[in-house]
């Protein structure tokens, strides 16, 4: 059978991706995700199942264009809760308007179907409306569903449908027989496809009736979300007297992209460089504002019938959060939205408005909305969009979630691989540690001599300095450490952070990055791979097995490595994790390893954890014990073991804690 991933050629292939020299940049691989931590926590639970609209079926009309939620489970009171489609701004290219409805071959808990690393193919995501009271109506009410759909996302084109890999997504109507009945197809044929809008008129008797529902439902590989549907702007109406050309709306609103920019992902950051940065070094620029983008924006669609254009007034704010007041303006125009293209980029600086240079953390919201003298009110929430923008202690590129996975491929013997980016400070600092995103698909598999490999990871963090261009071959201080199992990281957490023994001094250029120890297994580490998001040109640098640093892009053309360095503000004394670790003890330590109690002296915290020296979990305290300073341990072997506390900023911190 062919293994997932597509027989991981691009991946068995050193030579083709390690060997470009210094001529050229590097290609580092990209595949598409087999587990996607970052939809899991939008997985609807029993409890959020249970809240359905009620009994009784919907009326008409019945529209979605996905604008709501941001992200997660599309909206209950309209769609059955199972199904596991994703709503977000992440995946599709270009939508109608922002947000769409993602099926592909993760399940709600960004689990795959299969549970297998070899491609199977089968039905992936479906999307299931709520029951909608089509009765009393006849063909002369002229009864019509119509909705825009997308081959392939910004992950990849779907493979090509076929007798044993059925890659196809299917429109499902139930009768008044209570049967599903196929009424639209469309098969893959490995290419992406813009959105294209489709109609479906229901003008026999066996649709209209009380319990009417429609579904699509999505093939593809069960093992990856590597064949992507997207769904958008779904409306089930009466007298739609266009019939089959009914494709035309009195709508306008802001779409998911920027036409000559990112395709996808909504608005990029408004920082210049960085989707994250440090506030002090934000403020220690020259001026400040000169970190912001000098072009933010979006596209704006207009639907509408009329070949003229629409005159809209956009107007783009900035405020602090949570409550804030509007801060400035960045934008304010009056434009002509065409519909020949139906895409208009509307874009303005965000560097017009300078923040308050205060020293402390902050979260920015850049707004856009669009005045379009609309009264419809299904159709309004589409007019805005905004993006937020935090400046706290640390720097990042990309945007926090995963489309795709990126590795180092391991080496027996040689110079370790490393990924480090490159960081222009704008004053001195220091690099307390480094956040990786680890992705753990959730099964081991086996390809020529080389393992993927979802278990624990060491890890080996470093921090360089700038020569000529690229990393120096000795690193100013490295830390070596265990990154645990997925079913011991923290609920909720997706970055892992490491910390360095002792704060980095950096100062100018600076580099920081990982590297994965060489082993004769041959183990291949996913970690997560940003496809919304970019990096400043040259500014991602690897290593290859003979030490050689070189300029490195993605196999995807995009996309920026979820690597997040935290930095002190020129705090050059311990660790604050150590610090913190400090002010805690436990008692008694030694202590029996039969049944028995520790107790921890020391600041309060949200929840403990014991861990046995491979790093696994081997106790967690309850729900109901959470931050109870007295841990009822149960009977264990005799050894060396970690307490971690989480604390109430989420950071953690461990001591040690002997049994005996």
């Amino acid at each position: 059978m062919m293994t997932r991933f597509h027989t991981l050629s691009r991946l068995l292939l050193p030579a083709l991706l390690l060997s470009a020299g210094t001529a050229a940049a590097q290609l580092s691989p990209s595949e598409p995700l087999s587990a996607d931590p970052g939809r899991a926590a939008f997985a609807p639970t029993a409890a959020s199942r249970a809240q359905l609209r009620g009994t009784a079926a919907l009326t008409l009309p019945f529209f979605d264009d996905f604008t709501t939620p941001l992200n997660g489970a599309p909206n209950p009171l309209k769609w059955m809760p199972t199904g596991g489609a994703f709503v977000s701004n992440r995946l599709a290219i270009q939508p109608l308007t922002r947000g769409a409805a993602t099926l592909d071959g993760l399940r709600a808990n960004g689990q795959s179907y299969s549970g297998q690393v070899n491609s199977v193919y089968g039905p992936i995501d479906s999307l299931v409306s709520q029951p909608i009271g089509l009765g009393g109506l006849t063909a002369n009410d002229k009864v019509a569903l119509s909705f825009a759909w997308q081959a392939g996302s910004i992950v990849s084109a779907p493979n090509s449908n076929g007798s044993t890999t059925p890659v196809r997504l299917e429109l499902f109507v139930k009768t008044d027989a209570n049967a599903w009945e196929q009424v639209w197809v469309y098969n893959a044929q490995r290419v992406r496809t813009g959105f294209r809008q489709q109609v479906v008129l229901l003008n026999q008797a066996k649709y209209l009736h009380g319990n009417f529902q429609f579904m699509f439902v999505a093939s593809g590989n069960n093992s990856d979300n590597h064949d992507n549907w997207s769904v958008d702007y779904v409306l089930l109406d009466r007298g739609r007297t266009a019939g089959l050309a009914d494709t035309t709306f009195q709508d306008s609103g802001a779409g998911g992209g920027l036409t000559g920019g990112n395709p996808s992902g909504g608005m990029r950051s408004p920082l210049r460089r960085f989707a994250s940065m440090p506030v002090w070094q934000f403020n220690a620029a020259t001026p400040p504002s000169s970190e912001l983008a000098a072009s933010l924006g979006v596209n704006y669609s207009n639907l509408r019938s009329s070949l003229a254009p629409l005159n809209v007034n956009v107007l783009g704010t900035v405020q602090q959060l949570p409550a804030g007041p509007v801060i400035g303006t960045w934008l304010q125009r009056s434009l002509p939205l065409s519909t020949l293209p139906r895409l208009t980029p509307v874009t303005g600086a965000a560097s017009a408005v300078a923040p308050p240079a205060t020293p402390d953390a902050k979260r920015l919201r850049y707004t856009m909305a669009l005045n379009s003298q609309e009264q419809n009110p299904l159709t309004l929430p589409n007019d805005t969009i905004y993006r937020d923008v935090e400046l706290a202690n640390y720097y990042a590129y990309d945007d926090g979630t995963a489309e795709s996975f990126t590795n180092l491929l391991p080496y027996p013997t040689g110079q370790q691989s490393a990924f480090a980016y490159r960081f222009d400070l704008n004053q001195p600092d220091y690099v307390r540690g480094l956040r990786l995103y680890p992705v753990y698909p959730g099964s081991t598999a086996a390809a020529g001599n080389r393992t993927f490999d979802f278990d624990a990871r060491p890890v080996t963090i470093s921090v360089w300095g700038d020569l000529n261009g690229r990393p120096d071959p000795t690193p100013r201080a490295s830390k070596t450490a265990t990154i645990p199992a997925a079913a011991n990281i923290p609920a909720g957490w997706q970055y892992y952070q490491i910390d360095f023994d002792q704060p980095v001094p950096v100062s100018g250029i600076f580099y920081v990055g990982f590297s994965q120890p060489s082993t004769s297994a041959g183990r291949i580490l996913p970690y997560g791979l940003d496809l919304n998001s970019s990096f400043p040109a040259q500014h991602l640098v690897r290593r290859d097995n003979a030490g050689v640093w070189d300029t490195t892009n993605f196999a995807s053309g995009r996309g920026a490595l979820m690597m997040r360095p935290v930095m002190t503000n020129n705090v050059a004394t311990a660790t604050t994790a150590g610090r913190a670790a400090a002010a805690y003890s436990l008692y008694p330590n030694p202590a029996g390893h039969a049944h028995g109690t520790v107790s921890i002296a020391g600041p309060g915290f949200e929840r403990a954890a014991l861990l046995d020296a491979m790093g696994r979990v081997v106790w967690e305290q309850p729900a109901a014990q959470a931050g109870n300073t007295t841990l009822p341990l149960p009977a264990l072997p005799a050894g060396l073991y970690t307490v971690r506390l989480t604390l109430a900023d989420g950071r953690t911190i461990g001591r040690k804690l002997v049994l005996e």
